[in-house]
């Protein structure tokens, strides 16, 4: 069974709760976690001019490009974010798009983010959101968002969190395009999740490199203790973010 991180974090000069984590320091709690790809987004990108910032991660996935995979991000108010995202996507062969509505200050229904998502249909990449803070990452603003752009794949990095999971579950449940990381959904509303969208849209996310490195470990007990079976529990670890990739 491969094991996949889809929702990682490079650390940040001023926006992590970790200092001086390079790409070794990294590989290793992968590692010592047993998680065998990792999805890498920036932190300072997201409060700060994207560009560089990917430049960076590009830098520092590039320590293992195999199991390191970078995800850019841009700012949708930017009047370069198109050119930003073909940049890294074509040139630097980033994988997929990092968006924080909350944090880059934009809302999901503005018609920059409608042109920037026809520019990642286009491109073929999924895009993953931080979602469940109020005021512009709740799951069904995103979902509006994803209802307009029915080719993409459109991640809910967070299902919610503790607050509005259900709203998440319900999100899923109106657009097919939509993929959940329960990586702030609460057990019980996870359980619940699972027996209303099916499994081939939950994905495995931590959150770390933001976080402490307990978070792997601490997400993965969560989903190994729902006791599924062996084919399920592969496709939330690993095997639905292995295809989401592969498809274009």
């Amino acid at each position: 069974m491969i094991i996949v991180d889809a929702h990682t974090h490079m650390p940040g000069q001023a926006f992590s709760m970790i200092d001086g984590l390079g790409p070794q320091s990294f590989l290793e709690m992968m590692d010592a976690n047993g998680v065998d790809k990792a999805w890498v987004f920036t932190l300072d990108g997201l409060y700060f001019d994207p560009a560089p910032h990917n430049d960076r991660l590009r830098a520092f996935c590039s320590a293992d490009s195999a199991r390191l995979i970078p995800f850019c991000t841009v700012h949708p108010r930017y009047p370069n974010a198109i050119e930003e995202l073909r940049r890294c996507v074509i040139e630097l062969g980033m994988k997929g798009v990092k968006l924080h509505p909350w944090a880059q200050c934009f809302s999901p229904v503005e018609i920059c983010v409608d042109e920037l998502g026809e520019e990642m249909e286009s491109l073929g990449v999924p895009v993953e959101f931080h979602d469940g803070t109020p005021p512009y990452s709740a799951p069904l603003q995103i979902a509006h968002f994803a209802m307009r752009h029915p080719r993409l794949k459109v991640i809910l990095g967070h299902a919610g969190l503790h607050d509005l999971w259900k709203e998440a579950i319900f999100a899923a449940e109106r657009c097919p395009n939509i993929y959940l990381i329960p990586s702030g959904m609460p057990p019980h509303g996870l359980r619940q999740a699972l027996q209303r969208v099916s499994v081939e849209r939950f994905l495995f996310g931590t959150d770390a490199g933001f976080g402490d490195s307990y978070w792997q470990p601490f997400q993965l007990e969560k989903i190994r203790s729902l006791c599924l079976s062996a084919g399920e529990e592969s496709l939330i670890l690993g095997g639905n973010a292995e295809r989401i990739l592969a498809e274009k």
